[in-house]
This record gives structure tokens, sequence and C-alpha cells, in this order.
């Protein structure tokens, strides 16, 4: 094989000896490996700029969605999705006594962070638009893996979150509506 690349680079034509078809161009293989490179490149910067969290905030942001975003969720699901998620306390052993869940998808609620919410004190924003939200109220079972769970009924609520930098990272509260 570098025979035949030494070959072809002095301009001597050559063959695949096993295909009998000429060899590619080195030229063009560079230029292919450049364009997929370039291609990567390009691809990477955009993702920054579709998700665009900083570091140091991205896996606050995927936590905070993980553990109170869920736009199909249900009063009938609780304890299953308590189970799945093994929230607890910080001790990580306790049962955690309630969770909020809002029943809205991730854009819906980073635009609090972006205009869409009213400040209210140090990094925390409250929703200028209400929410359906569904509360899961620990009852029963004193340690994980043992807590069991019930969903209230659907309430309409703005909600207050902590932002950084845009992007919401914390559930503070929520303001029963009408």
């Amino acid at each position: 094989m570098l025979y035949c690349i030494c070959r072809y680079l002095r301009g001597q034509k050559t063959t695949n000896q096993s295909h009998r078809r000429p060899l590619k161009s080195v030229a063009r293989v560079d230029a292919m490996g450049f364009q997929r490179t370039f291609l990567f490149l390009v691809l990477m910067c955009a993702t920054v700029v579709v998700h665009g969290q900083p570091a140091n905030i991205e896996s606050r942001y995927k936590q905070f969605l993980r553990q109170h975003v869920k736009g199909d969720m249900t009063m009938q699901n609780c304890q299953g999705v308590m189970g799945y998620l093994e929230l607890t306390e910080s001790d990580g052993k306790t049962c955690k006594v309630k969770n909020t869940f809002i029943k809205a998808n991730s854009n819906q609620v980073r635009a609090i962070c972006t205009g869409g919410g009213t400040p209210r004190g140090r990094d925390q924003f409250q929703s200028t638009n209400s929410f359906p939200v569904i509360i899961c109220k620990h009852i029963g079972g004193d340690r994980h893996p043992h807590c069991r769970y019930r969903g209230s009924p659907p309430s309409t609520r703005n909600v207050v979150i902590a932002c950084e930098q845009g992007w919401p990272v914390h559930y503070g509260d929520d303001i029963i509506v009408g």
C-alpha cells in the first residue's frame, strides 16, 4: 500500500491490485477529512447555541427538569414517578415529604427565567403565567425504597423558581391562582 501511495505522489499511475481500480487521491482523502472535521465543529457549535447552558449550570438544570417538570403527570402517577425518581431528603434515606410537578414543557418553564416571570428576591422569579401542578405527598413508609405517595388533583398555580443565568435550577414555591 505504501508503495502505491509513493508511486501516486510521484505522478505514476497505479491501481489497487486487488480490485484493479485507480487509488483515491491522497489530497482528496485529506480534503474529505477536513470536510468531516469542519462539519463536526459546526454541529458542535450549533449544539452549544441550541442548548447553551454554561457547564456549571447544566447538571442543576437537568436535575430541576427531571424532578419538577413533567407535562403528562397525573395524580395517579405519583407513586410510580416518585419511586422511579428515587427522591429523598438530603440524607439520601428519608422519604421526601412532598414534591411538586409542573405540568408543562421545558421551554414554558424556562420562559419564567427569560422574561416570563417577576423578580422575587435573589435569583427567584414568580411566573406571570399560571401552570397546572400536581403535588405528590408522602403518606407512609419511612425509608427509601419503601416510601408511599399520594397525588393531589391538579391545581392552577403561579410557580416561584430560582434561576441562574437564565436557566431554572430550583423549585421555590407556588401560589394558588383564583
